[in-house]
């Protein structure tokens, strides 16, 4: 609701700025009946959890965003200089974020088929969803609970050890 405040507050604002000289009248509903979530407010960097040892630690990246950038940029790995310091990924290369949804508290995150060539083992599966996992809650203050899914198919039935 604040955001829509807000939104509602800059149209007017932007309105009475328009023109030469001249004014429109803004009308604001009183009321918005929406169901749908608005989106937190891009920042600046994006936290990204890659994994330093076997545990899952965060780096910056300076990309404006929030989680689905920050998923984008979790794709790309380490960069040479993050690999120099540690960091690695469980991530298979050449996997995409092909979807990312919030309804509610619960963010959904579907990935293409290659994050399932993985090459197996429960320890490998528990790495990668520590990263994507932790990575959206990073990034999306809304999100209590992460779905993963590769290709449409739950990561309970894709990522099997």
């Amino acid at each position: 609701m604040p955001a829509l405040l807000l939104a509602m507050v800059l149209l007017v604002a932007l309105a009475a700025g328009c023109g030469e000289g001249e004014q429109e009248a803004v009308t604001i509903p009183q009321t918005t009946p929406s169901t749908a979530t608005t989106a937190p407010v891009a920042e600046e960097s994006v936290q990204v959890y890659f994994l330093l040892g076997e545990m899952p630690a965060t780096v910056t990246r300076e990309v404006e965003g929030g989680a689905p950038e920050a998923l984008e940029e979790l794709m790309k790995g380490p960069s040479p200089e993050e690999e120099e310091q540690g960091f690695a990924t469980a991530i298979p290369g050449g996997t995409r974020l092909r979807s990312y949804a919030v309804e509610g508290e619960v963010a959904t995150a579907d990935f293409s088929g290659e994050l399932a060539s993985y090459g197996g083992g429960s320890a490998m599966v528990q790495a990668i969803t520590a990263q994507i996992t932790e990575t959206v809650r990073a990034n999306d203050p809304r999100v209590t609970t992460v779905v993963i899914t590769v290709d449409g198919v739950s990561a309970d039935e894709a990522l099997q050890p």
